[in-house]
């Protein structure tokens, strides 16, 4: 038991344990103007929407619905689109956010932050702000396909982005060394290494 007395123990040992248990803080400044810029960046795309919101007709009409079995595999092969289109817009904004995010430490103040807040919102609480704003601006069976593409989009993307960037974080340093050694860079480097190591999570 005498070795677990802090006053036996020698100062190196006494420092490692305060290591140990102590709170380090941060050594740089939080970044409160990133919070700043996530916010004020939140309330004009809110008000903005708001804004649009308000010429929107007193009823909308969507896609007329057929009860008729004959035209379930048309249903279907829309449902299938609209998900395939919903998939491949997460896709793009996935792999240059998460990016980004992983690889510019002035951006990730920034980017990090405002996807949190934004995969904290209900997926439904998007509906009314873009069905109703794009519904001011296009035709209405229009504007109820892409709201409906908007709302499959914001279900996966948040968790697809969060994936792709902890991939990039993780990636294991032999790989890093094997991709230095053959000179990888680039579109080689994400082709060849980065989209590899993350492809299960990413599908």
């Amino acid at each position: 038991m005498a070795a677990l007395d802090p006053e036996s123990q020698t100062p190196g040992a006494r420092t490692r344990a305060r290591l140990i248990f102590e709170r380090l803080w941060p050594a740089e400044r939080p970044a409160w103007w990133a919070d700043a810029i996530v916010l004020l960046t939140l309330a004009v795309v809110l008000f903005l929407g708001v804004d649009m919101a308000f010429g929107v007709p007193e009823i909308v009409h969507g896609r007329a619905i057929s009860l008729s079995p004959a035209v379930l595999p048309y249903y279907a092969v829309l449902s299938l689109a609209r998900m395939a289109l919903a998939y491949a817009l997460s896709l793009v904004f996935t792999l240059v956010y998460g990016y980004k995010a992983a690889y510019d430490r002035g951006a990730q103040r920034v980017l990090l932050p405002l996807l949190d807040v934004l995969q904290s919102v209900p997926i439904l609480s998007f509906l009314p702000v873009v069905l109703l704003s794009l519904t001011a601006i296009l035709p209405q069976t229009l504007a109820t396909e892409l709201a409906a593409i908007v709302l499959i989009f914001t279900s996966q993307v948040w968790n697809m982005t969060f994936a792709w960037y902890q991939s990039l974080r993780t990636i294991p340093q032999e790989l890093r060394e094997a991709g230095r050694v053959f000179q990888l860079a680039g579109t080689l480097r994400l082709t060849t290494v980065e989209l590899p190591f993350a492809a299960i999570t990413l599908i």
